[in-house]
């Protein structure tokens, strides 16, 4: 482990222990293919085309025939090392407490910090470096992997039919990464007569994993429940490089101000120190050749038909709006109305019924719109 600061700001197995942990907080970093790099830029060899065999020969006294050529391509990825920094402010008042545990306060608050930011980078693009490829839920969604799960789904069985769906693309599901409360939420499975499927001894302690693979709810604040409900796959096509380095320093008179460049932290001001950590962390995904179907024996990224690792469980679109949803004033500001190019709204004093408002609203007089019943509106306007 190198230090590239003070060590006695954070003693080698501090620096060892903030990684072990950050690797246990973040789904990504649990899930994932995880290797020490000792440089920022490296290339690892993906399988782009698989190589073929043939049948030599017509007969078993056939010589005449000859072995044919085949290829198997490579194509390099490249993990790129970025920075992670996290900043920690602690009051003076602490620092001179000697029976403060400083370092059991802090640990957990960086742990909690990078793990967030990597499973928001990798899952769903939240500030992910330029240098990264694709989020996996971008290329999930690209290749059409994605299952809708609607509210009271049984999210079990839709995953056993994506999990199926991958398999027969080449890729096995070897874990997934979920939002939080999903273990609690398989609890909730019963048979038809009422009997508990997931969780079968309600006594017992709460059951783990899912099929046999572990399941890893991402709790650090990185999961977007309006995105997905599970991201699962073969995660050893997600690829994690960690430098074995972390640099720590303290700073007196720093300030920690926000991306508008407005202070929101000033350490003279407020008697702090502001301990900055930098991790640095590196990731990519593999897509490599499968022999199977679509474009088997092709990578992925060749593929005519796209196909990824990765699969995910999504909730369906929101519903589309109806007629009347449409014709709904955006703002009661009459002004606002006709800027819009929308019907003022009426009076306050004498709200009309929300037919009259449809109608008047797609150019009949107000007069006119008052006369009707609603059974004539639909009639009139459908």
């Amino acid at each position: 482990m190198t230090l590239n600061s003070n060590p006695s700001l954070l003693p080698v197995d501090f620096a060892r222990d903030v990684i072990k942990q950050a690797e246990s907080s973040s789904a990504v970093l649990a899930l994932s293919n995880t290797r020490r790099i000792s440089t920022r830029v490296q290339r690892i060899p993906a399988t782009a085309a698989l190589a073929s065999a043939y049948w030599v020969g017509t007969s078993a006294n056939d010589f005449t025939d000859l072995k044919q050529q085949t290829d198997a391509q490579w194509k390099g990825i490249d993990l790129v090392v970025e920075e992670l920094a996290a900043l920690v402010p602690i009051p003076h008042a602490y620092l001179k407490d000697n029976s403060f545990p400083i370092w059991d306060e802090v640990r957990p608050q960086l742990v909690s910090a990078m793990g967030r930011a990597i499973d928001s980078a990798v899952l769903f693009g939240v500030d992910k470096p330029t240098t990264w490829p694709a989020h996996l839920l971008a290329d999930i969604t690209a290749a059409g992997q994605t299952v809708e799960a609607a509210d009271g789904a049984d999210k079990a069985l839709l995953l056993a039919e994506s999990a199926k769906t991958l398999k027969q693309r080449g890729f096995g599901t070897n874990g997934w990464a979920c939002e939080p409360g999903a273990q609690w939420d398989l609890t909730t499975l019963r048979s038809a007569d009422g009997v508990p499927i997931y969780q079968t001894d309600l006594a017992g302690p709460l059951q783990t994993g899912l099929y046999g693979r572990p399941l890893k709810e991402v709790d650090n604040g990185a999961w977007d429940s309006t995105a997905a409900y599970y991201i699962h796959g073969d995660w050893s096509k997600s690829i994690v490089g960690i430098r074995e380095d972390i640099a720590f320093t303290r700073h007196d008179d720093a300030i920690i101000s926000d991306s508008a460049g407005n202070v929101v932290f000033n350490a003279m001001q407020q008697d702090s120190s502001i301990w900055r950590a930098v991790f640095r962390v590196a990731w990519t995904r593999a897509n490599p050749a499968t022999r199977l179907a679509p474009d088997a024996d092709k990578s992925g990224d060749q593929a005519t038909t796209t196909k990824f690792p990765f699969a995910a469980l999504v909730p369906p679109p929101p519903a589309p709006l109806t007629a009347m949803d449409e014709a709904k004033p955006a703002s009661t500001d009459p002004s606002t109305a006709a800027v819009e190019g929308l019907a003022a709204p009426p009076s306050p004093r004498a709200k009309r019924p929300e037919w009259v408002a449809f109608a008047i609203a797609s150019g009949t007089s107000p007069e006119t719109a008052e006369a009707m019943t609603k059974a004539e509106l639909i009639a009139a306007y459908t």
